[in-house]
C-alpha cells in the first residue's frame, strides 16, 4: 500500500514567544516575593541616629565640650520591622534633664538605653551606642566683646572702583562660652563676601563664620557690608623727581625734572586729590657717567583710590655738571 505524502502541520502551535516570555516573567517575579518574604524574617542589623534634646542647661556655667547632638545607635531586628521602621520615617529624639546629671561627670550612654529603646520600637533591640560616653566637665562661663575681620573678594566692571573703604556694621561682636576658650580668641571671621563686576555703591549682609566648637556663642549672626563703588575718571599731574641713592659727588640735572601721571579716580575723589601727593624718585646709584644710559622713575608715593597709573615719560635723561 503506498503512502502517504508527509503533509506539513497548518494548525496554531499551542505556544508563542510572546506567552512564553510573560510566564517566565510572572514565575520570576512569584520567585523574587517569595524570596524577599523568606528574608525578611531574618534577623538584620544596621544603625539609626537618635537626635538629643537637653533640658535644663546649668545658668552660671557652661559644659567644656559641646553635648552631642545626636547619636548613632546599633539595632539588630528582622527585616519586616526594619523597613516598617523607615517607611514610617520617624525622626527619633531622646529627652535628657541634666539636672539629673548635677553631680557627676560623665555620662555613660548604656544608662539611657530604655530612653533609646522608646524613641525607637519595641521590637528593635538596642545594641552600642555612640558616642558611649558625654562629658559634663563644666566650668565658669566667660564673654567678651572681639572685633569682626571681614573677608572679601571684590571686583569691578572697567571704568569703575573703590571710592572709599569698605565698612561694615557692627564691626565687633559679642561671644559666651567656656572662659579659657574664650580667652583665647582674639576675633571673628564672616563668610566671604563674593561680589563681581560692582558698577554703583552696593550694600549686602554676611553671616559670620561658625564657630570651631559648638559651645561658643554669637550675640549676632552676620553683618552689613557697604561697598562704596564709583565710576571712574582720568586725569593727570605734574610731579618733580628726586634723585635718590646719589653716589658721585657732583650735581646731576634730569632732563625733564618732572614727569606726568596719568590715573584714574573716582568722581567722588577727583577734587581731593593733588601733584604734592605723588612721589617720583630715580636711582642714583644707577648713574653712569660712561655710558648715561636714562634713569627708570619710580613712584614711591600716591593718593589712596587712584587707578591704572601710567608715568610720561617712563624713563628719564640726565646730565652731571663736573
Amino acid at each position: 500500500m503506498a503512502k502517504e505524502p508527509f503533509r506539513a502541520y497548518k494548525g496554531k502551535p499551542s505556544f508563542n514567544f510572546r506567552t512564553e516570555w510573560k510566564i517566565f516573567v510572572w514565575c520570576f517575579l512569584i520567585a523574587v516575593v517569595l524570596w524577599l518574604f523568606t528574608s525578611l524574617n531574618d534577623q538584620f542589623s544596621t544603625s539609626i541616629t537618635v537626635k538629643a534634646k537637653y533640658l535644663n542647661y546649668p545658668k552660671e556655667k557652661v559644659f567644656i565640650k559641646p553635648l552631642p547632638e545626636d547619636f548613632k545607635v546599633m539595632v539588630t531586628a528582622k527585616g519586616w520591622d526594619l523597613i516598617s521602621h523607615y517607611i514610617r520615617n520617624n525622626s527619633e529624639s531622646i529627652t535628657i534633664d541634666l539636672n539629673d546629671y548635677k553631680k557627676t561627670d560623665v555620662l555613660v550612654t548604656r544608662r539611657l538605653e530604655d530612653n533609646f529603646q522608646q524613641a525607637i520600637a519595641p521590637k528593635i533591640t538596642i545594641g552600642e551606642v555612640f558616642p558611649e560616653t558625654i562629658s559634663l566637665l563644666r566650668e565658669e562661663k566667660g564673654s567678651k566683646k572681639v572685633p569682626i575681620h571681614l573677608l572679601q573678594d571684590l571686583t569691578y566692571k572697567k571704568e569703575f572702583g573703590l571710592g572709599g573703604d569698605v565698612s561694615f556694621t557692627p564691626d565687633s561682636v559679642l561671644i559666651s562660652g567656656p572662659a579659657s576658650v574664650i580667652k583665647a580668641i582674639t576675633h571673628v571671621e564672616t563668610e566671604t563676601v563674593n561680589l563681581k563686576d560692582l558698577d554703583k555703591p552696593t550694600s549686602t549682609d554676611v553671616k559670620l563664620k561658625e564657630p570651631d566648637v559648638k559651645n561658643i556663642f554669637y550675640g549676632i549672626s552676620k553683618v552689613k557690608v557697604q561697598v562704596p563703588v564709583f565710576q571712574l575718571t582720568e586725569q593727570s599731574a605734574e610731579v618733580p623727581v628726586e634723585v635718590i641713592n646719589q653716589g658721585i659727588l657732583v650735581a646731576v640735572k634730569l632732563v625733564p625734572k618732572k614727569i606726568s601721571v596719568v590715573y584714574q579716580a573716582p568722581i567722588n575723589k577727583y577734587s581731593q586729590i593733588d601733584s604734592t601727593q605723588f612721589q617720583a624718585i630715580v636711582d642714583g646709584s644707577q648713574i653712569d657717567t660712561t655710558e648715561k644710559q636714562p634713569l627708570k622713575v619710580q613712584l614711591i608715593g600716591q593718593p589712596r583710590y587712584t587707578y591704572n597709573i601710567r608715568l610720561k615719560p617712563d624713563y628719564i635723561d640726565y646730565v652731571i655738571n663736573k
